[in-house]
């Protein structure tokens, strides 16, 4: 079954940033409300997009954002396959493409940990059902159960998919 249809922003009614969390959603198949949530105390989407300009790539941003908001009506992964795809994207869009992925996975910009905040809200713990080491919200003794679900992370899955 394919992945939900994700919600493009429009440019006249949308910011950047807007823009390129729903375009990380689609990326790293996180909901969007995973990768941009109401209350959004560590404002993740607005460093990473700031680490990406800091270090050069703001043009392929824009460039995949750009691509990302012609794609309306794709789902999750159709825009992923595209954004990624090496037999037509060029190779500077592809890097950032995976620069962005590494920020939201792992929290780092070629291995260097972007912040505090980005290590410990990397998805590559949620995807792991899991918390980062020396930091968690949950209670003691949770380990003793098994993980909620993976949609219960943000992750999109399929509607078979019961556990990671």
């Amino acid at each position: 079954m394919n992945s939900p249809v994700v919600q493009l922003a429009t440019p006249a009614s949308a910011t950047r940033v807007t823009n390129f969390a729903a375009m990380s959603a689609a990326l790293t198949g996180f909901s969007l409300e995973t990768i941009s949530p109401d209350l959004d105390v560590t404002d993740l989407k607005s460093a990473y997009l700031q680490t990406a300009d800091q270090n050069g790539e703001s043009q392929e941003v824009d460039r995949l954002i750009a691509q990302f908001l012609s794609m309306k009506g794709k789902t999750s992964q159709e825009i992923a396959d595209a954004l990624l795809d090496t037999g037509k994207q060029p190779a500077d869009l592809i890097a950032a493409a995976r620069h962005i992925l590494e920020m939201w996975y792992l929290g780092t910009w070629n291995g260097a940990v972007v912040s505090s905040n980005a290590y410990i809200g990397g998805l590559a713990w949620q995807a792991a059902q899991a918390h980062a080491m020396g930091y968690s919200e949950w209670e003691f003794g949770y380990w003793a159960q098994d993980p909620p679900p993976l949609a219960d992370f943000g992750v999109q899955v399929s509607n078979g998919a019961k556990r990671g």
